[in-house]
């Protein structure tokens, strides 16, 4: 059925528009009035509605100038404009659209004269038809897509299968990370079905890998569980899923993930509640320290990032307001060649992940993974070592953000990759995680291939090569004081536990307190490498390990990245303790700033009571917490120390970090051993 238009809309063409300011409407009470009939004004006004502040709309509207306009020759214009942004080839970071503008021409935006409203449209074009000439056509000029469960609804498989083929024949680095002929595969894979066979006589089952007489490409699955994850793999299963796979027992996910592999001409699948044994501890272990290879190697990752539970399935996007048509006109560069017939306007569509970017696992997932078909919020998009591209048509050729570099062929020096693996976790810790003891396990192969760089130990989540700055974390609450950072707090419990002494939704102990993964939240490193010296510069490092050999524990074991559960591991350490009290708590002077504490030395370096003298402004990880009966001081480098607290056996626990006040007092403290734990 054919939309229904207004005049303005049924006759205007995308290239009348393009790089030319048209006046679309006398004033915004005109659009608004037309939007009650034209399909076309009541997107333009829905997203005006979206984008704009209720202020700027009641001024425009009221044809008042906005209280943060400036005046101008152009203040009596309220008309409505239009304007139109094309990119060749769909090669730039911003999709084909049309800006709309009130009151100013959207070229003079930025410029002398600010717009009194601005919003724009994305345009998107149909996939080139079968035989079509791209050259006549809008879908070959436009490199914007729509696919949805109501337009192009199997769109993803077809924008899978052409980049993915691009990226196998024009990329030297993707191909260089998995050539195919050393391709491994994990211990066990789904068959979806012999594609050649008619779909009645497919048999879905489990395979072992080792009976396969050569590698086979596969895809593999990054996803959340949720409460939706039905049929799982099991000691009890595994010989009847070795003959069958029941599809009708398994989540919604994992069979939209079975559709898609078929659709893009693969027979095998990885998915870790159908390949890895649940409940059975010792494959668990071994089959978690090879997710590198099993998310490397795979000639696809399907991230299913829309979607909260797998119960839910990832290929239907949320409701997004209806497309609506508009000719293109002739080619909008050259303004020649045949009308290319229809593009559609519709709102721009963002580029975040979805609720995958908050489950722990998944991070790692992703980082590892060469290639992945990313099921966004509101879009689909193809990632890999060189770009990612959109759906509807941008394309970002900074991979920098996906820490790339950390698993690729060329990581760098040592201090970068130090430098790297901090970023890393600043990221990763914000993820939640519903066992928390799975803390090291889901980065361990990336610690492997961090340690395959640094040869250093890896001691509860910290190289020892660099263990001053591994020390020195912070909750980003208490450091960079933003509101969208939360404070860190205990990990609790799983829901799910049966550990022992562990209570669900109580707090646990999963490393030791000098660990950033003693916490659970955000936490930050300095990591500006124009101050690197700070943490590298023997002369401003002001602790070392008691070992001769350079040792921070002898503790039996301790160092092997592949160690997946680190509860406690004992430091010791040489370095100036003081102990110290709170004289002043210094409060927050917005909701945004963090409450520190001012602290003196109880005595002082020499003896008797110390004079009234503030040595460091200290930071609690818990502020809510009771103050510790003790605290003391241990200075780590020379502007910086953590605050720990002393138990009855004479062991030292990280409570929290503090910023240097009074150097000097230092200067007189003689170095002691601290048993750090």
């Amino acid at each position: 059925m054919a939309p229904t238009l207004c005049s303005k809309c049924s006759t205007f063409r995308f290239y009348d528009l393009f790089n030319d300011d048209v006046v679309f409407h006398s004033d915004l009470n005109s659009l608004v009035q037309l939007a009650k009939k034209c399909e076309s004004c009541s997107l333009w006004w829905s997203q005006v509605q979206r984008t704009c502040t209720k202020e700027d709309i009641a001024a425009c509207l009221a044809k008042k100038l906005p209280a943060n306009a400036v005046k101008s020759s152009d203040n009596g214009d309220f008309k409505i404009y239009l304007r139109g942004e094309w990119h060749p080839a769909g090669t730039a970071s911003v999709p084909d659209q049309i800006w709309l503008s009130c009151g100013v021409v959207v070229s003079a935006v930025g410029h002398d004269a600010p717009s009194k409203l601005q919003t724009n449209l994305v345009v998107f074009a149909d996939p080139v038809a079968a035989g079509a000439d791209p050259a006549t056509t809008a879908g070959g000029l436009f490199a914007g897509r729509y696919s949805t469960s109501a337009v192009h609804p199997e769109y993803h498989a077809t924008f899978a299968k052409n980049t993915l083929a691009n990226c196998r024949t024009g990329h030297g680095v993707c191909n260089q990370a998995c050539p195919p002929g050393t391709r491994q595969m994990p211990t066990r894979v789904i068959d979806v079905g012999d594609q050649t066979l008619p779909a009645a006589k497919r048999v879905t089952r489990i395979v072992l890998t080792k009976d396969l007489k050569q590698p086979q490409p596969y895809t593999a699955l990054s996803y959340c569980w949720g409460s939706g994850t039905q049929a799982m793999l099991n000691d009890t299963n595994l010989a009847d899923f070795l003959k069958l796979l029941p599809e009708s027992q398994l989540s919604k996910t994992h069979v939209e993930a079975i559709d898609l592999t078929r659709l893009l001409g693969i027979r095998y699948l990885w998915i870790d509640a159908l390949c890895i044994i649940q409940k059975n501890q010792k494959d668990w272990e071994a089959e978690s320290k090879r997710m590198s290879s099993v998310y490397g190697n795979a000639e696809l990752t399907i991230i299913a990032g829309r979607s909260p539970d797998s119960g839910l399935g990832f290929l239907t996007t949320k409701k997004h307001p209806k497309p609506v048509p508009m000719r293109a006109g002739p080619n909008p560069h050259t303004g020649e060649g045949p009308d290319l017939g229809t593009v559609y306007l519709t709102m721009q569509r963002g580029k975040s992940v979805g609720p995958v970017d908050t489950r722990g696992w998944c991070f790692q997932e992703a980082l590892l993974s060469n290639r992945a078909l990313v099921f966004g919020e509101d879009q689909v998009f193809y990632q890999c070592r060189q770009h990612t591209r959109y759906e509807d048509g941008c394309v970002d050729v900074d991979v920098s953000q996906r820490g790339q570099a950390l698993t690729s062929l060329h990581p760098g020096t040592k201090p970068e990759v130090l430098r790297r693996w901090y970023q890393m976790l600043v990221s990763f810790t914000p993820r939640a995680l519903t066992e928390p003891h799975d803390i090291f396990a889901c980065i361990v192969s990336v610690a492997l291939i961090t340690h395959g760089v640094l040869k250093s130990r890896y001691l509860a989540g910290l190289w020892e090569c660099d263990m001053p700055r591994g020390l020195l974390w912070k909750s980003r609450w208490s450091y960079v004081s933003r509101k969208h950072f939360l404070s860190i707090e205990k990990p609790l419990a799983s829901p799910f536990t049966k550990r022992p002494g562990e209570v669900p939704g109580k707090p646990v102990i999963r490393a030791p307190s000098w660990s950033w993964a003693y916490v659970t939240g955000p936490v930050f490193w300095d990591t500006n490498p124009r101050i690197e010296s700070r943490w590298i510069d023997a002369k401003n490092i002001c602790i070392r390990p008691r070992d001769s050999k350079g040792l921070w524990t002898k503790q039996s074991g301790a160092g092997n990245p592949d160690v997946l559960f680190m509860p406690a591991l004992e430091l010791q350490i040489f370095g100036k303790a003081v102990e110290v009290r709170c004289t002043k708590v210094m409060k927050k002077h917005t909701p945004l700033t963090p409450e520190g504490i001012m602290l003196e030395p109880v005595k002082s370096a020499s003896s008797g009571p110390a004079k009234s003298s503030y040595i460091a402004l200290g930071y609690l990880d818990f502020p809510s917490d009771p103050m510790p009966a003790n605290i003391w001081c241990l200075l780590v480098v020379a502007h910086e120390g953590l605050l720990l607290t002393r138990d009855g056996k004479g062991k030292f626990h990280r409570v929290g970090w503090f910023a240097v006040q009074d150097g000097k007092q230092f200067e007189a403290v003689k170095e002691t051993a601290v048993d750090l734990v």
